[in-house]
């Protein structure tokens, strides 16, 4: 049982350490992050609900499709993630980390590997086989054109000859 739990421990220390060298250049923001979300100033709740309604208000505003919001949130990730290590650096300060600094960042890292295992953990428990419903929606997407073209009725006449088939060469072993 140790072996098993040394192991795990090993695994979620081999993933963090993974996670941090991945998220390294964005060590500030997420620090910042953190401090905003742990409301460590006063006025962090308001600033949070204010930053919400005005995306929500923006959102709303523009009233973008589907395809146009998303393309411009994925535009967005994409030039946060070029801008924010050229910029963060600039405008958290310095470069140099203190050791309650990387201790911090090490924490957060952790709690999001534990967080990504539980959330996989609960969708295996909860959706133990994968969905098939693609195949499932093409068939009835096609099943009009199938059934227009004469391709089912077509099919259907096949199989009910190889039953009748069956059925006759059943009813000769019977007599």
């Amino acid at each position: 049982m140790a072996e098993g739990n040394n192991r795990s421990t090993n695994l979620l220390a081999a993933e963090t350490a993974s996670l941090e060298e991945q998220l390294q250049r964005w060590g500030e923001v997420m620090l910042m992050a953190d401090k905003v979300l742990r409301w460590e100033r006063a006025w962090f709740p308001p600033a949070i609900m204010g930053a919400v309604s005005l995306v929500f208000l923006t959102i709303y505003y523009l009233d973008p499709s589907v395809l146009a919001g998303v393309s411009c949130f994925v535009m967005l990730l994409c030039l946060a993630d070029y801008l924010v290590p050229i910029l963060a650096p600039r405008i958290f300060g310095s470069n140099k980390w203190t050791t309650e600094q990387q201790q911090r960042f090490h924490e957060i890292c952790s709690n999001l590997v534990k967080t990504r295992r539980r959330a996989v953990g609960w969708w295996k428990r909860l959706c133990p086989q994968p969905p098939s419903h693609l195949p499932d929606m093409t068939f009835l997407l096609l099943l009009p054109a199938l059934n227009q073209h004469g391709i089912i009725s077509k099919y259907i006449r096949m199989a009910k000859r190889e039953i009748n088939k069956l059925l006759k060469q059943k009813e000769k072993k019977n007599e």
